[in-house]
């Protein structure tokens, strides 16, 4: 480990994130009157936010400052493109993506970290991806904030890893290993036609939750397993599954040779839920 990274590592686990993103998880959900619109404009205005795809424009319609972070866009804002095999679930930034190696993902140059870790640690979940492919999506507080589904599929399990809550903008991302591993995440697997598909909803600093339309807020602070195999819970392409408060990253993961990433996907590019991602 790198001096750089020894530093980062101990100023954040000396910064309490957890208790700082539930306060601000309680204020950004308050209803603060003219405070409130204070906040959304101030923060319409610092993100550059184009109203114009939003599907509500009113800023005065918002009673809480998270009514308007999740904030759904108009119809038509997102083409699903429908002649892929997945796209991309959410808005973004492409952090890393490529081909699981010896059970590693790459988090940045020189740094990797496990695939069984970021699953929960079961070695029967991390061998179905084995050799698999992966697209990280790093989610800023200007991007759209709600998550869709990538590919028609049926919900089979959940596994939420209790954990930190760092940020992960780039220096934390290009300087502290096992990043993704270290923060609180949940794991969605669904049987699609191409076989398992996992989704990785990873939280970080000042995340107020993590949201799915299946289970509502996931604040818990056990690790849990959640079955779904009786319960038919089917998404289509597009189909929105959940939202987070405030930014964080999403990790797709799909099984070796079902797919092959959209040729033009590389680090640093910027993407748009319902844009091309499996080919």
């Amino acid at each position: 480990m790198s001096l750089t990274s020894l530093m980062l590592k101990s100023i954040e686990y000396a910064t309490p994130f957890v208790g700082l993103s539930r306060l601000s998880a309680k204020l950004t959900d308050a209803k603060l009157g003219k405070f409130t619109q204070f906040l959304i404009k101030n923060f319409i205005s610092t993100f550059k936010i184009n109203l114009d795809e939003v599907a509500n424009s009113d800023i005065n319609s918002y009673e809480t400052f998270n009514d308007f972070f999740i904030r759904k866009l108009k119809e038509g804002a997102r083409p699903i493109d429908t002649d892929c095999t997945a796209v991309f679930p959410t808005d973004g930034t492409i952090g890393q993506a490529g081909s699981i190696t010896a059970g590693r993902l790459i988090q940045a140059k020189g740094i990797d970290y496990s695939l069984k870790s970021l699953l929960g640690g079961d070695p029967k979940d991390a061998h179905i991806f084995d050799s698999g492919i992966y697209s990280c999506i790093y989610l800023s507080p200007a991007n759209y904030h709600r998550i869709h589904m990538p590919i028609d599929g049926t919900l089979k399990k959940t596994i939420h890893i209790p954990g930190r809550l760092f940020p992960v903008g780039q220096r934390n991302i290009r300087n502290i290993s096992d990043l993704y591993t270290t923060n609180e995440r949940l794991v969605a697997i669904f049987e699609t036609a191409i076989g398992e598909f996992c989704i990785i909803m990873v939280g970080a600093a000042l995340v107020g939750s993590i949201h799915t339309t299946w289970d509502g807020d996931c604040v818990r602070k056990e690790f849990l397993i959640k079955n779904y195999d009786n319960e038919n819970i089917r998404f289509q392409k597009g189909e929105e599954i959940g939202y987070f408060k405030y930014g964080s990253t999403v990790i797709c993961i799909c099984k070796k040779n079902s797919a092959m990433l959209n040729n033009d996907i590389a680090s640093g590019v910027p993407v748009y839920m319902g844009r091309k991602m499996l080919i």
